[in-house]
C-alpha cells in the first residue's frame, strides 16, 4: 500500500509541475513573441534605410537608378553591403517603381518644411486597345526609386502615420528623414534637433 500511495504521491507532483509549466510558458509566450515582433519592426526599419541609401548612392554614381535591385549589389563598386531579406517574411523586398503610385512618401508632402518633391513621373507610351478587351498590365520594370515590405501586417507600432508593414515606404530622399506627429516640424535623422540661441547684448556692443 506505501509503495502504491508513494506513486500516486509522485505522479501527482508530476502533474502539477506540468500544470504549472504550462501556465509560465503561457504567460511569457504572449511576452517573447512581442520582443522578436518589436525587433523584426527594428530590423525593418534599419534594412529598409539601407536600400535607399544603397539607391541614392548608386543613382549619383551611376547618373540613373536601378532598374533590378541586385544592381545595388552586382555593379561595381557596389552601393550597399548586401543584398538584406525583408525579416518580418525573410522574403524579398517590393520594388517601388519611379512614377507609380507606391512612389509617393507615406507622408504627405508640406510647403514650408523642405521635404523633397518626389520623382517626376517618366513618359508612358498609350497601350493600343486590344480586339479581345482588356488585357493585364505588363509588370513595371525599373528605375527602382524604393523599397517596401510585401506583408501587409499590423505593427507595433506606426512609421510615418502608417501601421501595416506593406505601408511603410523607404523612398530615396525620404527614408531617412522623421517627423513629429501633429506637427509641421521636420528634422533630419540621426541630427540633434537644436533651437537657435538668442543672446542678449550688453549695452554699448
Amino acid at each position: 500500500m506505501r509503495g502504491r500511495s508513494e506513486k500516486g504521491f509522485t505522479l501527482a507532483a508530476i502533474m502539477i509541475g506540468i500544470a504549472i509549466l504550462t501556465i509560465l510558458i503561457a504567460g511569457v509566450a504572449p511576452a517573447v513573441a512581442t520582443i522578436m515582433k518589436r525587433e523584426k519592426e527594428t530590423e525593418l526599419i534599419f534594412r529598409g534605410r539601407q536600400y535607399a541609401r544603397g539607391i541614392a548612392l548608386f543613382q549619383r554614381r551611376y547618373g540613373r537608378y536601378p532598374n533590378e535591385i541586385k544592381e545595388l549589389y552586382e555593379n561595381r563598386p557596389r552601393t550597399i553591403r548586401h543584398l538584406w531579406n525583408d525579416p518580418v517574411c525573410n522574403c524579398d523586398w517590393y520594388p517601388i517603381i519611379q512614377g507609380s503610385v507606391d512612389s509617393m512618401p507615406s507622408s504627405p508632402l508640406m510647403p514650408g518644411t523642405g521635404l523633397p518633391t518626389p520623382p517626376p513621373t517618366p513618359p508612358t507610351t498609350p497601350t493600343p486597345a486590344s480586339p479581345f478587351g482588356p488585357q493585364s498590365q505588363p509588370k513595371s520594370v525599373g528605375p527602382i526609386i524604393g523599397v517596401r515590405s510585401t506583408v501587409h501586417k499590423e505593427g507595433l507600432q506606426e512609421w510615418r502615420g502608417s501601421k501595416f508593414y506593406d505601408q511603410w515606404k523607404f523612398i530615396v530622399g525620404d527614408a531617412d528623414r522623421d517627423y513629429m506627429p501633429g506637427s509641421q516640424q521636420q528634422i533630419q535623422s540621426g541630427l540633434p534637433n537644436t533651437k537657435p540661441v538668442t543672446t542678449t547684448r550688453p549695452p554699448g556692443f
